[in-house]
């Protein structure tokens, strides 16, 4: 049972919702003031109270005012608030591999260079000490996007385990894996990077490591999946002034393919960016995007 539950006067206080009325569990409606002025005139230990009632009477003005602090309201809305309130240096700050700490907001450094094919790979300043796994060629070989889900789940608990070492600054929990890119022709050069050839199969292994990494908790994500590399990454060779080109059935057949199942079926949270073009029209200015 809730600890707030064997004690009214302390429920009263721990259920405060944010308005000047609030329901004591009782079947009343009372007034703040009302719940902390019989809080004082019963007799009882205050070692517990006092640092209630201060947290209480801290936190409601701070989400008040700041209503990305407020967990109650919708993500969406927290995240525009949030947003709304970084000057323009720190949005730009955010732009690079590692974005440093905004201590006014309570926002920690963070870094989205975190390599992770096949475990814990090249973090920010070298590499840390994980479980490795065969590289992804060799875990498409295992036909189970099971297998690539309990893959997932490991790599995401050890990154979370070096998160916290470095409170974010060295290793992120944006996770630069799965690749579906599609290994068609072994000329490319990152052949070993993908699961296959197949668009089904590659998107049914990647949505099994992608659900892995991030997690079964609902509202809470493990780590987060980024896709990479869009789009039809095919020339490791040049790969910067490249343009890989085809028509519109070989877009939505096979190159969208295993990205669009890595979202609808694995609620992928982010994707990576290729250097190359698709039709002469770079991948990081793509209309897709």
């Amino acid at each position: 049972m809730d600890s707030c539950h064997g004690n009214p006067a302390i429920q009263r206080v721990c259920c405060i919702p944010g308005s000047q009325s609030l329901d004591t569990g009782l079947g009343l409606s009372q007034s703040i003031g009302d719940v902390f002025k019989e809080i004082f005139m019963t007799s009882r230990p205050m070692t517990i109270l006092f640092p209630l009632l201060l947290a209480a009477g801290m936190a409601l003005p701070l989400a008040a005012a700041e209503p990305f602090r407020d967990p109650n309201l919708p993500l969406e809305r927290r995240v525009d608030d949030l947003v709304s309130r970084l000057t323009l240096d720190e949005k730009i700050g955010m732009l690079a591999q590692g974005q440093p700490a905004i201590p006014r907001l309570g926002i920690k450094a963070f870094t989205n260079f975190t390599e992770g094919l096949h475990g814990l790979g090249r973090v920010r300043g070298g590499s840390v000490t994980a479980t490795t796994f065969p590289q992804s060629v060799g875990l498409g070989e295992t036909w189970d996007p099971e297998i690539l889900r309990q893959v997932g789940a490991v790599e995401g608990y050890e990154a979370r385990v070096y998160f916290k070492k470095w409170d974010g600054a060295r290793v992120g929990l944006s996770i630069r894996t799965p690749n579906v890119d599609l290994a068609r022709d072994p000329r490319w050069g990152r052949t070993e990077e993908s699961f296959g050839e197949d668009p089904y199969f590659v998107g049914k292994m990647s949505v099994g490591l992608i659900q892995g990494l991030q997690g079964d908790n609902p509202k809470y994500l493990l780590s987060a999946a980024t896709m990479k590399h869009f789009l039809a990454n095919s020339n490791e060779d040049g790969r910067t002034s490249s343009s890989s080109d085809f028509d519109e059935r070989n877009l939505r057949e096979y190159y969208l393919v295993p990205f669009q199942m890595g979202f609808l079926e694995g609620n992928a949270q982010s994707y990576m960016a290729s250097y190359n073009a698709v039709n002469k029209i770079p991948d990081t200015v793509s209309p897709f995007i």
